[in-house]
Formats: C-alpha cells, sequence, structure tokens
C-alpha cells in the first residue's frame, strides 16, 4: 500500500495484537507476542457481529497518558483477509477531512465548521455547516457490519441513537437542513440499509425521520494497516429494509 493511497493515516503509535476476547462492549482483551495479555478500550457499542473470531490480527493505539486508564485504543482488527475499522471515535475525523477535500456532494457552498454544536438542551449534533447556502446539521454513525454484501445499522439496541434521530427529526420538521451520514470501517459493502434485525424502534424513528425531510448519506472506506482508503458513496437499498432480519438474507 503506498502513501498515496491512504486517505487518512492512522494516529501513532501503533502496535499489533491478537485478539482473544470482548468481555463487556467498551473492553477487548489483547495478546501480544512476549505472551502478556492486556484489556484495551473499544469505542464502539455495536456487536460487530460476523467480525470478530479468537485469534483475529488487531492494531492498537498506544496512549502516551499516564493518567489514561487504558493505555491502549482498538483501531481496526482483520477478519477473513479483510481489515475492518474498530474505533468509531474516527469516524467523524474522517467525514470531515472528507468535507474539508470537498469530497462529498452537496456540501461544496459550506464555508464554516463548528464541531460538537448544541441545538437543543442535552442534545448536540457532530456539525453545523454554514455558507451561502445557510446552515446544515451533520450526525456522523458508524457501521461495521456487513452481510450479503450490504453495510447495515444498527447492529444492536442503541436507546442513544433512536433518541438522536427523533432530535433530527425535530430540526428537520422546523426548517434545517439535517443531514445523517453513515460511515462503513470495510471496503467490500456494495449498499447500505437500515436493519430492523436489532432494533425495530430505530428502524421505525429513521422512516420517520427520512420522512420529515432528514437526509442520508452512506459513506464506505476501506482499511488497511496504515490507514484509510479514499471515501466513496453507498447506495441506500431502501427496498431491502423489510427483508433485512436475522435469519432471512437478501435474496430470500
Amino acid at each position: 500500500m503506498s502513501g498515496k493511497e491512504i486517505f487518512l493515516y492512522f494516529p501513532q503509535p501503533q502496535r499489533t495484537a491478537t485478539f482473544l476476547r470482548r468481555p463487556q462492549r467498551f473492553l477487548a482483551e489483547m495478546g501480544f507476542s512476549d505472551g502478556t495479555k492486556e484489556l484495551v478500550y473499544c469505542a464502539n457499542p455495536g456487536a460487530m457481529a460476523g467480525s470478530l473470531a479468537l485469534g483475529s490480527k488487531a492494531l492498537l493505539w498506544e496512549s502516551s497518558d499516564p493518567k489514561r486508564k487504558r493505555r491502549y485504543t482498538w483501531r481496526a482488527v482483520e477478519h477473513e483477509g479483510l481489515w475492518i475499522g474498530t474505533d468509531t471515535h474516527l469516524s467523524n475525523r474522517i467525514v470531515e477531512e472528507a468535507l474539508r477535500r470537498k469530497l462529498i456532494p452537496g456540501f461544496e457552498g459550506y464555508s464554516t465548521l463548528t464541531r460538537e454544536y448544541f441545538v437543543e438542551s442535552g442534545f448536540r449534533v457532530d456539525f453545523m455547516f454554514s455558507g451561502s447556502q445557510g446552515d446544515c446539521l451533520l450526525e456522523v454513525k458508524s457501521a461495521t457490519v456487513v452481510e450479503y454484501g450490504a453495510a447495515r445499522y444498527p447492529d444492536s439496541l442503541t436507546p442513544r441513537g433512536v433518541k438522536h434521530l427523533k432530535a433530527l427529526t425535530r430540526l428537520a420538521l422546523m426548517g434545517n437542513r439535517v443531514v445523517l451520514v453513515v460511515l462503513v470501517q470495510r471496503g467490500d459493502a456494495h449498499s447500505f440499509v437500515i436493519s430492523n434485525s436489532y432494533d425495530s424502534a430505530y428502524a421505525e424513528a429513521f422512516d420517520k425521520a427520512i420522512e420529515a425531510g432528514v437526509e442520508l448519506l452512506a459513506l464506505e472506506v476501506s482499511v488497511f494497516p496504515e490507514g484509510f482508503g479514499a471515501p466513496r458513496l453507498l447506495p441506500y437499498a431502501t427496498e431491502l429494509v423489510a427483508a433485512m432480519n436475522t435469519n432471512q438474507g437478501l435474496h430470500s
């Protein structure tokens, strides 16, 4: 992988390890070449179903902050030859860089960006853009599960996500331009669906958000040991939503 093919590099320093288990949502146990084991921070609340296997190669970021409870943060895992990003905290950085480089259509006219913008009591969006075409509120979500070539979100219960969608819906009904960006940190998807397999409340809230005018953008980035490839748009496969059940494939 040449440097020119990397859109955004992983923060350094970086260390390789072996995935052993995930005892809870925000922790994973990793093994190192010297035989030691350590719990590392997992910045991904999703289940990552089908992406984790004992003995998989993992990439970790090493923090130099002595006050940090966990020395390492889990960045990516290799599954059947494919690297999958596991750090949802990097999603905002990827989306922001893509917007800065004018790689996402529909955002060329915005000149000012504000991060973590409070829009109402107890709720903030990841970005607020201002420009000649007005303001735009943008929220970023991360997807790591791909089944039958379709990236899926969510892959677990997400009451917080439902709450966010309802807030975005209210903002859209007030006349704001609101965009939901779902970033897929793996390179093997050809489309994106909102899944009703794990959280039907989210799927219902999503339908209402779209009816209210919330826009959806699905982006995919390939993952390599060095970092992320350039983002590309994924089509939203609306006709597949009803078929996306845990035991039912896309072609059934």
